[in-house]
């Protein structure tokens, strides 16, 4: 549950690192319909036009015939060297951006390997000042250019730098410094007081981090995740609950408090390395289940990650007593329900974690992390959760609920 952030600069900011937004284009009408248009006249317009048509630049054709364009639109509505044109042309001749986003939108809705379009989108909105969207296009940009390999071109690689130049650039707009690093982009407040985090999260540190989750959940992000730090009242005011220790958006990004950060030597282990596994865990399991992981193996895999630190045996496990065992449902539930709970239930919170990290261990004891992994893809591909429980384990979600709790009883005479 975001709250209400449209009159806050900086969370009109990081608002793309919580959303996914869409880049789906909404054309308006055409200024004049083409119902009772004779055939001559509708011809008369496509030879007008035709020079557009073919990928000339829209001044080539006489100023009088430009207004054609929105009419065209009707008539070829697939076809991508219009609208970009038109689009380019409202944008940068006309200055008329709110016409040219829908068109340069429809164009890479055609034609979405030309990169180029979500830069002059991101121009666009930049001009007309809507952050959100505008950091949306770079961002897309980075992640697009970071999944594709081929660093011969010259233009991409300018393009990347133009991209890390605004992403920067808006970055200290909002009061918030960037650093592009090996695995991961950093945003960290400005503020003297939280300005030495971003030497907290060194590279070495998250490399630690990126390959125990990287390599237990054998899928590697294609692009580098954004870990926003906020200060504790910025993060108070986009955390979706109020005793989040931090949250994930998605396959994109993490948000964390500054205070979770104390000063520390570089050569020591990053004090906060447990929150940011935990919520690199949830990027990644979302990356291998386009959303489709349930709460508790999601927070389950979240917390058994943490806490296994290169060696889950190691700790020694929460066993609950068996009143207090839920079964999958009604843990399912549970999470649902602690959303709307505040900081005084924090032990209420705390139980249905350690039950998830419990039931996400249980799985992986008795088929190794080869058990959730093809889960979650059987869960990608549409699979119940039911049916791709049965199919990894052999089990019913009933038999499987049984068998963890006779486990837990043993644990807990041990």
């Amino acid at each position: 549950m975001l709250k209400n952030y449209q009159r806050q600069p900086l969370t009109l900011f990081i608002t793309v690192f919580l959303i996914i937004v869409s880049l789906g284009s909404c054309l308006p009408a055409a200024e004049t319909e083409l119902a009772g248009f004779t055939e001559e006249r509708i011809d008369a317009i496509k030879e007008a036009i035709e020079p557009v048509l073919k990928g000339q630049p829209v001044t080539d054709i006489p100023e009088e015939d430009r207004q054609l364009l929105f009419l065209a639109e009707m008539l070829y509505s697939d076809s991508f060297e219009l609208f970009l044109r038109h689009g380019e042309y409202l944008a940068d001749v006309k200055r008329d951006y709110t016409q040219a986003i829908p068109r340069l939108k429809r164009a890479y809705e055609l034609k979405p390997k030309e990169l180029k379009i979500l830069e002059k989108l991101a121009e666009c909105h930049q001009a007309l000042k809507q952050e959100a969207s505008e950091v949306s296009c770079w961002e897309t940009l980075r992640e697009l250019l970071e999944n594709d390999e081929s660093d011969s071109d010259p233009e991409k690689r300018d393009l990347r730098e133009r991209v890390m130049v605004n992403l920067d650039r808006m970055a200290r707009e909002n009061a918030m410094m960037m650093r592009a690093g090996r695995r991961f982009i950093i945003y960290t407040p400005v503020d003297s007081a939280y300005a030495y985090v971003t030497h907290e999260l060194l590279d070495d540190r998250l490399e630690e981090i990126y390959l125990q989750v990287t390599g237990d959940l054998a899928c590697v992000p294609a692009f580098r995740t954004s870990i926003l730090v906020l200060d504790p009242v910025r993060f108070e005011e986009v955390s979706p609950t109020s005793w989040a220790g931090g949250f994930a958006s998605g396959g994109k990004s993490m948000t964390l408090p500054a205070d979770s950060f104390p000063r520390t030597e570089p050569d020591t282990r990053l004090p906060a390395r447990k929150l940011v596994t935990h919520e690199f865990t949830h990027n990644i399991i979302f990356i291998m289940g386009g959303g489709r992981c349930p709460t508790w193996l999601n927070e389950g895999l979240a917390v058994f990650s943490e806490k296994k630190d290169d060696g889950f045996t190691e700790f020694k496990p929460y066993v609950p007593a068996p009143h207090e065992i839920m079964d999958i449902e009604e843990l399912e539930k549970e999470f649902q329900a602690i959303r709307k709970l505040g900081k005084e239930s924090l032990e209420r919170v705390h139980k249905a974690y350690q039950l998830a990290g419990l039931y996400a261990r249980f799985l992986i004891q008795n088929g190794t992390m080869a058990a959730p992994r093809q889960i979650i893809n059987s869960l990608k591909s549409g699979m119940e959760m039911e049916k791709a429980l049965h199919t990894v384990t052999g089990l019913s979600v009933r038999q499987f609920e049984n068998d963890f709790k006779a486990w837990t009883a043993e644990l807990a005479s041990n």
